[in-house]
């Protein structure tokens, strides 16, 4: 995996590469996004924000789910206050598509 970049998905971040699957929160934007980071090959790593509005990171639109219930339970000592609540998240299932560096003479 020499190619590989660091999108931001919600409020945390992802190392993705091409052909890799993940679950992405329902209001996530599938337009093409630009990295954070970008690793174009072995070695390299791209950071200046000016060449990183260059680069894009394409996905494609899987499926739709839901994720495993959480079970919430609240209890109030000595009063007989209980309360069970569960609740599923929604999610997209990703693929990354495509990393593509839109600047071909890269200095070294």
């Amino acid at each position: 995996m020499s190619k590989y970049a660091v999108i931001e998905v919600g409020a945390k971040q992802e190392r993705v590469a091409e052909g890799d699957i993940l679950e992405v929160p329902k209001s996530f934007s599938l337009d093409s996004i630009n990295p954070i980071l970008l690793s174009p090959r072995k070695g390299s790593i791209v950071t200046d924000e000016k060449s990183l509005l260059e680069c894009s990171v394409n996905l494609e639109l899987i499926d739709e789910k839901k994720l495993k219930k959480l079970n919430i339970f609240q209890y109030k000592n000595k009063t007989g206050n209980r309360r069970r609540v569960g609740y599923r998240d929604e999610v997209k299932v990703v693929k990354v598509k495509s990393i593509s560096n839109k600047t071909s003479g890269e200095e070294e």
